[in-house]
């Protein structure tokens, strides 16, 4: 059983959120936090869209970006189960045109840790997204692009990592991605709000997926986050749209797998995917185990780090941020835990969110 909430302190978190949409102008904000049992708070604030006229609430979808990397590590990790990779397979065993160079010495295991070498972002990027580019194009591109450093020797945050990890998911599944999670997670956990990458009936809904709030920036609606191109092509490295309670639904259901019952994987897989992986590398630049540890898919936590997702969490507590304003993380020492959406463009320094994660994790008082 988690720890009894204090519903002062929750109350005191909904004040907060009101303040960032009233004083401090976010948007849109959609948060939830619970235990094994269920969601125990939620909150929604602000409108999903730029001329206020629809209200945020449990319907609102929002782009949550990164946190979309550790569900398509999941999907990853249940071809594990099946024996249909190893982590410690070779990249250019399902592609050949990738190991060339240094990327010969690249493993699955280097993608789902941010250790490859690959770079975060593509160097022609932005000139992809501009020419509404295929995944299939992202791909050929990382195939060809350098290393930024040697395999396994540094930890540097590698988007096109997981897109390479979503690649092979598809070369040993035979089913794209977005398929291969509806049929294998969402579905079954009734998340039906979630999607990697969503469709012109959504788009045209009287509920399309909350806007950004860059509506200032050059190509926000014609390549950009608002952009039909970039919502539509579901990007594995954060594409996933979904709201606040189908990604509460999936924070439960790895509880509840912690607390020992069956679930989409199992519980050894789980804490693979939740334990300092870091530590298995030898050539890793020294202190990065440490201060800034990651399992498969998932980041552990770095209370220190601006780019954590809190301070309080225990030392077991997981989760990962959004570049759009988004934040998922897990406790399973005290079996509780958060999701926030908003559509504030998350800064290095200025990240709302975490305050959010501490708020919640101190309103849970031991019983």
């Amino acid at each position: 059983m988690s720890d009894q909430p204090s519903f002062k302190k929750l109350h005191e978190i909904s004040e907060m959120l009101r303040s960032w949409n009233e004083v401090d102008g976010v948007r849109a904000i959609a948060a939830e936090c619970g235990d094994l049992e269920g969601a125990v708070w939620s909150s929604y604030v602000g409108h999903d869209d730029a001329k206020k006229t629809v209200p945020v609430d449990n319907r609102s979808r929002f782009l949550i970006a990164s946190p979309t990397k550790p569900i398509v590590a999941t999907a990853a990790m249940m071809l594990v189960e099946q024996g249909e990779i190893c982590v410690s397979d070779h990249v250019s065993k399902y592609i050949h045109e990738f190991g060339c160079g240094e990327k010969a010495d690249i493993r699955i295991a280097h993608l789902l840790t941010h250790t490859s070498g690959l770079p975060d972002m593509l160097p022609n990027n932005e000139q992809l997204r501009r020419q509404h580019a295929p995944l299939t194009e992202y791909q050929r591109e990382t195939n060809r692009v350098e290393l930024v450093y040697a395999p396994g020797t540094r930890v540097h945050y590698q988007s096109t990592g997981i897109l390479t990890l979503s690649t092979i998911i598809e070369f040993v599944s035979g089913q794209n991605t977005r398929d291969f999670l509806e049929a294998n997670l969402f579905s079954r956990l009734g998340m039906s709000a979630t999607e990697l990458g969503t469709t012109d009936d959504v788009l045209n809904s009287q509920r399309p997926p909350v806007a950004s709030m860059v509506e200032e920036l050059e190509g926000h609606d014609q390549w950009g986050w608002n952009s039909v191109y970039w919502r539509k092509l579901g990007a594995p490295w954060g594409g996933l749209i979904a709201n606040v309670e189908d990604l509460g639904t999936f924070c439960r259901h790895l509880l509840q797998i912690h607390a020992g019952h069956s679930g989409r994987i199992s519980n050894s897989t789980l804490k693979s995917m939740t334990t300092n992986q870091l530590a298995t590398f030898p050539k890793l630049r020294l202190g990065s185990s440490a201060s800034v540890p990651w399992g498969y898919g998932w980041q552990l936590n770095w209370p220190n780090h601006p780019r954590g997702f809190g301070s309080v969490l225990s030392q077991r507590a997981y989760g990962h941020w959004g570049a759009t304003g988004t934040l998922v993380w897990i406790d399973p020492e005290a079996l509780i835990y958060g999701v926030i959406l908003t559509n504030e463009p998350m800064g290095m320094e200025n990240r709302r969110p975490m305050g959010f994660a501490n708020s919640c994790r101190a309103a849970f008082r031991s019983t």
